[in-house]
């Protein structure tokens, strides 16, 4: 609940207060035993197109879950506002089936791991800019840099990592995120 009102928050300040209200209300408009029925016995899959802050009008998901092509293609279907794209790992990933989606959806690709140069000769064309960060720390500082208002900084690698699980990255991304916004 506290991160649903603080993505409302978000969007009322940056995409006008009748689309908050009228997620609210939806929202409200559902009965608290009937929520408890149908979430019973549900865990939460944590990295998982997961809302971390908005910071200075610009969203940061958690996706890190999301290791391969069809993963992230879906998280990119639910999309509509300009995406800061945090992708790579070590995995030799064919990222060509994302072209498309990415043409579409994609302001600033910042790449990781050892598929810079597979993630920049695919999507050389695709998008404006693409940059090579070093590490999660890096690319979380990068597309701070360069986000604007309303942008999304979307981390979803697309590919696995041989050094780090995907809870670790996820949990590194959100650790940065929380250090450009303060709360760390």
């Amino acid at each position: 609940m506290n991160n649903l009102l603080e993505e409302m928050t978000c969007i009322r300040q940056h995409r006008g207060e009748n689309m908050a209200s009228n997620i609210a209300s939806k929202y409200l408009e559902l009965r608290k035993e009937n929520i408890k029925q149908s979430m019973g016995g549900l865990e939460s899959i944590g990295h998982r197109q997961q809302y971390v802050d908005c910071v200075e009008g610009v969203m940061y998901y958690d996706d890190s879950k999301a290791e391969n092509i069809n993963a992230t293609w879906f998280t990119f279907e639910n999309i509509v506002n300009p995406v800061i794209w945090i992708v790579g790992g070590t995995s030799h990933t064919n990222y060509s089936e994302l072209i498309n989606t990415v043409k579409k959806k994609v302001r600033a690709i910042i790449s990781l791991g050892s598929e810079q140069e597979n993630i920049e000769m695919t999507f050389h064309g695709s998008v404006k800019e693409i940059f090579a960060a070093s590490n999660i720390e890096e690319a979380v500082y990068m597309a701070s840099v360069i986000a604007q208002e309303n942008d999304m900084v979307l981390f979803s690698p697309a590919s696995k990592d041989a050094e780090m699980s995907f809870e670790e990255r996820g949990e590194c991304f959100v650790e940065e995120v929380q250090k450009i916004s303060g709360k760390a």
